[in-house]
């Protein structure tokens, strides 16, 4: 039996993070992994998808570089030059978090971890072995996995997850995307950029799920800019495969045949079949339940991320990971705060929110008044060739307080992050208004979509959003 001041089962953004922020603390760590250091996101997700992501974005401007004054003339996207260079990439940074176990001294034991007993796991390693062990604090990171369809099942030749699209070695003629959501419209982009028609699909008539109605509106436009042919409020019911790729049946009678099928309809938590119910775990609709310190409803055992059905984001589940260790180690005031949590999403233009939506301040009884400003009004958006989207800054209507942020444009994954700085600590219109913007930039559509908020915008027309 090998004891531990903390054990943690998951080695993906939150765990792995947890795992050197315990070491940095003094404690003698182990983390367990079932396949690879880093966890979906650095393996078959954020990573990946992003190198991927840069392939496309960069062919699709080759092919308008006349507009630059450029020759590029019929420029070839070779999808396995660019998986070679994703897998590259991708095993350059999972070498680099286990360096960092080793300087850190985390004990790193690849196989897959059962919980036994309240501190106790058990590892089946990858070459057969059984170890037992034992820590002061468990910390649970064991994440989610892809939602199958029950009538679309993956065969992952022509019916893909997105694990497996990562491995095409083929830009498919055509893609019928069901699902959409965060993951669905960054692969529409993505594939569409690489010139695959696109299809589709999801149950509800907004793209994604939880974003300001005015930016989901801007995606929108931003999808049909490029051609992807959108079904939205009609789902699948039925698929059958054919000679040449797979028919899909929507709830309208419509049917849609393309060459491949990527099913993306959400993720469910890595709960079951690792022991949680032995030790009395609470759990709801298979995720578990935690505080505000991550702690469980049992002493001891914490957990983090996908898992915990909080927010399905790697830089969140990190932030979790910090305070479940710092809370376990004693530092009883660490704790999550929801409020400021910014979610970036790579589509072309990029999105990027934090804060409270028009919409949620409207169910939350909240006066509020607006302000937006597009890019095209920007010297640098043209300079640069991305004058599509705007800013919109959502403040208190009582004390001036920035409630929330919300971008669809350029560089918007980078701008978030000033916007989160001042959604978390409050900072007003005014306060932010005397804030100096460097020029020519496309931060300083933040600038004026504040001063618009407080009726004084210098440079705003009225373009259309």
């Amino acid at each position: 039996m090998f004891q531990y001041d903390t054990v943690i089962l998951g080695a993906g953004p939150g765990g792995y993070v947890a795992a050197i922020r315990a070491a940095q603390l003094q404690a003698k760590v182990c983390i367990i992994e079932k396949e690879l250091v880093g966890g979906t996101c650095l393996n078959w997700g954020c990573i990946p998808t992003k190198a991927m992501y840069k392939s496309a974005v960069l062919f699709e401007q080759m092919c308008h570089a006349e507009a630059f004054g450029l020759s590029c003339e019929q420029p070839v996207a070779h999808l396995d030059k660019i998986v070679g260079r994703n897998q590259r990439i991708v095993a350059e940074l999972r070498e680099g978090v286990e360096r960092l176990f080793k300087k850190h001294k985390v004990h790193l034991i690849l196989g897959r971890g059962k919980v036994r007993d309240l501190g106790e796991v058990e590892v089946e390693t990858k070459d057969g072995q059984i170890r037992r062990i034992r820590g002061n604090q468990l910390i649970i990171a064991t994440g989610s996995e892809p939602l199958p369809l029950d009538f679309l099942p993956w065969d992952h030749g022509r019916v893909f997850n997105t694990r497996s699209i990562l491995e095409l070695k083929k830009i498919p003629e055509s893609l019928f995307i069901v699902g959409g959501g965060v993951s669905g419209c960054e692969f529409a982009i993505l594939f569409s950029a690489l010139g695959s028609t696109i299809h589709m699909s999801k149950r509800t008539r907004e793209p994604i799920k939880g974003l300001d109605r005015d930016i989901n509106r801007g995606l929108i436009r931003a999808l049909k800019k490029r051609k992807v042919k959108l079904h939205l409020g009609d789902p699948p019911e039925a698929a059958a495969h054919t000679e040449s790729g797979v028919r899909i049946t929507l709830q309208s009678g419509k049917q849609i045949e393309t060459e491949m099928v990527l099913v993306t309809v959400g993720r469910s938590p890595v709960s079951q079949r690792i022991g949680l119910n032995r030790i009395g775990l609470e759990l709801k609709n298979d995720y578990v339940r935690v505080n505000q310190h991550c702690q469980t409803n049992l002493s001891g055992v914490y957990a983090i991320g996908d898992v915990t059905g909080k927010k399905e984001l790697a830089h969140f589940a990190s932030h979790q990971g910090l305070v479940a260790v710092e809370h376990g180690l004693g530092q009883e005031k660490a704790e999550v705060h929801e409020h400021a949590v910014p979610v970036a999403i790579f589509t072309s233009p990029e999105i990027a929110s934090v804060g409270l939506s028009s919409q949620q301040c409207e169910e939350r009884g909240i006066a509020y008044q607006d302000g937006t400003f597009p890019f095209r009004a920007l010297g640098k958006s043209h300079a640069i060739g991305e004058i599509d989207g705007f800013i919109k800054v959502i403040a208190d209507k009582n004390d001036d307080r920035i409630l929330g942020i919300h971008i669809i444009g350029p560089d918007a994954s980078t701008l978030i992050a000033a916007c989160a700085v001042a959604v978390n600590y409050g900072v007003t219109l005014s306060e932010m208004a005397r804030t100096i913007h460097a020029h020519p930039t496309v931060a300083e559509a933040l600038w004026e979509a504040v001063e618009d908020a407080r009726g004084l915008s210098i440079h705003k027309l009225d373009l259309g959003l």
